[in-house]
């Protein structure tokens, strides 16, 4: 297996064709992992050293490494990014080559060719990605120590074949609820919801909507929304917009817009990204209608699952969610 390392950010458009093509023969294709969504991270909130590395047989992509090489805490540390605005992290591999990826990777991690480290983190990993499980296996055959730590979860839902099947799924209580808050706002004069899906002449408006909503949900969005963030998520939107895979949603009210959605709708799931709330219209509870909605939708469409992605929030769990663990990977040399 080849091994070449880039560092400079023009490697996200070198690769984008091999790059997703990659990405469709893993087993961890996401949106966060497109290099598009990476390059837009790193040109907004990049920063350290950018380390890229790709393994290749045959002249055929194998895998890549997108790392970063930032001071923290006093210690040199390569990591994959970024953990703040991805849900989900990992190695794009060609599925059942995960083992050789790591051999390759820790290889070059304890070669001259590396750059000076004392910790490799890899943010994000499900409990079961593939990947999760060699690190461990691996590192001491290198003179390294791999151990992981939990961070959160990412609540997932699998989805029935019907409305009404999903809803017997639910606690009886959270079933009521959610039936009597579709109804108070359905017998409402002026209310209608619609996705937008394309990348327009409304994108900029509805973007900037879905951000200014988002900011008056809670004062911890906010304080998240730096101008860094928006220009981050403004660019990543109107891509996957041009792409196809990213959406907004909207419950108006009175004609005035009481709840949003960004999702992204890619590998036969739905993946709920964030959420912008109007607190005049909170007696309504219009973004759990809005998600209501959306939920009824991906059934009808035949999606085997909703994603509610990372986050332990009980309102997730209360829509029928399960638990999926959420585990940062870090790997050092023995103390």
């Amino acid at each position: 297996m080849r091994l070449c390392s880039f560092q400079g950010p023009e490697v996200f458009e070198e690769l984008t064709e091999a790059w997703i093509d990659l990405l469709r023969r893993s087993s961890v294709d996401s949106p966060f992992l497109r290099p598009g969504w990476l390059r837009t991270w790193w040109e907004h909130l990049g920063e350290g050293e950018l380390h890229v590395l790709t393994f290749e047989e045959g002249g055929r992509l194998i895998g890549i490494a997108p790392l970063r090489r930032i001071a923290r805490d006093g210690r040199r540390v390569l990591e994959t990014f970024s953990e703040e605005v991805t849900d989900y992290l990992d190695l794009p591999v060609e599925s059942g080559r995960e083992e050789e990826l790591a051999h390759a990777l820790l290889a070059w991690l304890i070669s001259p060719a590396a750059p000076e480290w004392d910790l490799l983190i890899l943010w994000n990993i499900r409990e079961d990605s593939p990947i999760y499980g060699a690190w461990s296996a691996v590192a001491p055959a290198y003179g390294l120590v791999a151990r992981a730590e939990r961070l959160t979860v990412c609540p997932v839902l699998s989805l029935p074949a019907t409305w009404e099947a999903y809803l017997q799924m639910l606690d009886g209580k959270d079933r009521h609820e959610l039936r009597r808050k579709m109804r108070r706002v359905e017998a409402l004069e002026s209310v209608r919801w619609y996705i937008l899906r394309e990348d327009g002449p409304d994108a900029e408006e509805a973007i900037e909507a879905f951000l200014d909503l988002m900011a008056v949900s809670s004062p911890e969005k906010a304080d998240f929304l730096s101008e860094g963030v928006r220009a981050f998520l403004r660019q990543a939107i109107r891509q996957g917009l041009r792409e196809g895979w990213a959406r907004l949603s909207f419950m108006e009210i009175e004609g005035e817009k009481a709840a949003t959605y960004l999702d992204f709708d890619y590998r036969d799931r739905i993946w709920l990204y964030n959420a912008g709330f109007n607190p005049r219209f909170a007696g309504l509870s219009p973004g759990i209608v809005l998600l209501a909605y959306l939920i009824r939708q991906a059934i009808e469409q035949g999606k085997p699952v909703f994603d509610f992605l990372r986050g332990d929030e009980p309102y997730k769990f209360r829509f029928g969610a399960r638990e999926v663990p959420l585990y940062r990977i870090l790997i050092s040399r023995p103390e």
